[in-house]
């Protein structure tokens, strides 16, 4: 066995000591490229959440929906997005072939949504800025007199545009969707099952987007006949009811 030599140990030593001076340059710059590895740009965002990256860019199949247009402002949709509980009961309540969609909050921030069997998931918002956000989906939904079950995550994100028509103030949605499968078959089956798939999302998509313009348009142009309505529904939460009281008919009372 061959010993070190005097000014073989030396240089282990000196190597050693230039590595502990270097150490602290060098650990942050691992730190800054792990995290530029981690985030991505979508929508404008920069997103720091591996399952939605992992959605995006596996994606099964993604789309441009049609844009949703309604009498409003930026400010109507945030407010109404920071609740999606009780976005859900006014879709609910004003647009009938919604009657048995519901969301409940979760503990952990998520949203629980269910359609009674024919969608069963959660959603969370994973980022927002000025007039954008994006969240993530995860769950099942079934079809076609529930023989087709599908499970997977989808991210959407929304783009709001404020707009003027005829002298009055509308907002414009744009939502674009990705769409991740988790069934290996049904990637292998996208060209025979897309034109399902789509027509699955062109349903939920159109009653989503109708029962929005509903809801936006009786909040902006009849704020105190909704405020009437809401406080007969059981399933309005008196906090709810003043939230909304305050927020669009600051000087109605609480009577």
């Amino acid at each position: 066995m061959e010993l070190p030599t005097p000014s073989r140990g030396l240089a282990v030593r000196s190597a050693l000591r230039t590595g502990c001076r270097l150490w602290p340059i060098v650990l942050p710059m691992l730190i800054l490229v792990s995290s530029a590895q981690a985030a991505f740009t979508l929508s404008g965002l920069s997103i720091d959440d591996s399952a939605t990256r992992n959605i995006v860019e596996g994606r099964t199949l993604a789309r441009d929906l049609p844009p949703v247009r309604f009498p409003g402002t930026a400010r109507t949709a945030d407010w109404l997005l920071d609740r999606p509980a009780l976005a859900a009961t006014l879709a609910r309540h004003l647009y009938p072939p919604l009657e048995r969609y519901h969301v409940t909050p979760q503990e952990n921030g998520t949203y629980e949504v269910s359609d009674l069997g024919a969608l069963r998931g959660s959603f969370r918002l994973v980022a927002r800025g000025e007039k954008r956000r994006v969240y993530l989906c995860q769950g099942e939904f079934r079809s076609l007199a529930h023989i087709l079950k599908l499970s997977g995550g989808m991210v959407f994100t929304l783009e709001f545009r404020d707009l003027q028509q005829g002298g009055e103030a509308y907002l414009e949605i744009v939502p674009q969707m990705y769409l991740r499968l988790d069934n290996i078959v049904a990637h292998g089956l996208l060209k025979l099952l897309s034109p399902l798939i789509n027509g699955i999302i062109d349903r939920r998509v159109g009653n989503l987007t109708t029962a929005t313009q509903v809801v936006g348009e009786r909040m902006t142009r009849d704020p105190a006949g909704l405020y009437r309505e809401m406080r007969s529904w059981p399933d309005v939460k008196p906090e709810e009811l003043e939230a909304y009281r305050q927020a669009f008919l600051p000087d109605e009372g609480t009577r």
